[in-house]
């Protein structure tokens, strides 16, 4: 049985501050039936990002080479990399380099979720060139989930938070989810939705706890009601 389908195109906050025309994320939302659910957050834009980068560090490899091979020209016939001219320019370029690589290194291409009610929530984040990271957090161990607001450098931002419980409350008490590629509050809200109608927050034996499906409430959306 092929899994059903749909996407949904989102703004992250960088996209929105610099007041792009264009959706730069893209969830993906693969129900397998019941509840198990794929959910993947696409960074749209993230080959561009790699080719900018790129051409940064071209450019500074570019503009020393030029640099090193005019000062070695103009110089005398005593050349060595200890002298000032060589030596900080050599050091700057290299740190600048460090720098950029590890920009493009850090670029987030996909953060994914797989949920089942019965298993396990699993995490993974896949970044430039393959580089994967995985986390598992048993059922047992899931308490709930909620949409936060949380104040940082004196902005309202939005976070999709995991809280564990048992001996994982003990190592990582809130574990956030999507954070990586700062999506907006309407795609994380969408996310939310998505994850509560396939029970993560209820039990299947309907019990007090169980979850509305009509009427997902997040801890949010009661804040901003409040004001």
């Amino acid at each position: 049985m092929e899994p059903e389908l749909t996407r949904k195109r989102f703004y992250s906050l960088g996209a929105k501050y610099a007041g792009s025309t264009e959706e730069d994320l893209e969830v993906c939302i693969k129900n397998y039936g019941g509840d198990v659910v794929r959910i993947e957050l696409v960074n749209r834009l993230h080959g561009a990002q790699c080719q900018r980068q790129l051409r940064r560090l071209l450019l500074l490899l570019s503009l020393s080479t030029v640099y090193f091979i005019s000062v070695w020209r103009l110089g005398d016939n005593l050349v060595s990399i200890w002298q000032p001219r060589f030596l900080y320019p050599i050091l700057i370029v290299t740190t600048l380099a460090i720098v950029i690589i590890r920009t493009a290194l850090a670029l987030v291409k996909t953060e994914k979720l797989f949920y089942s009610w019965d298993m396990a929530l699993q995490t993974e984040t896949v970044r430039s060139f393959g580089r994967e990271s995985v986390f598992c957090v048993q059922r047992g161990h899931i308490h709930d989930i909620v949409l936060n607001e949380v104040i940082e450098n004196l902005d309202v931002k939005y976070m999709l938070i995991l809280r564990t419980r048992g001996s994982m409350f003990k190592k990582r008490p809130i574990i956030p989810l999507f954070h990586s590629q700062s999506p907006s509050f309407e795609c994380l809200q969408h996310i939310y939705r998505i994850l509560h109608r396939h029970w993560l927050n209820s039990d299947k034996d309907g019990s007090e706890h169980a979850y509305n499906k009509d009427a997902p409430v997040s801890v949010a959306s009661q804040s901003s009601s409040n004001l």
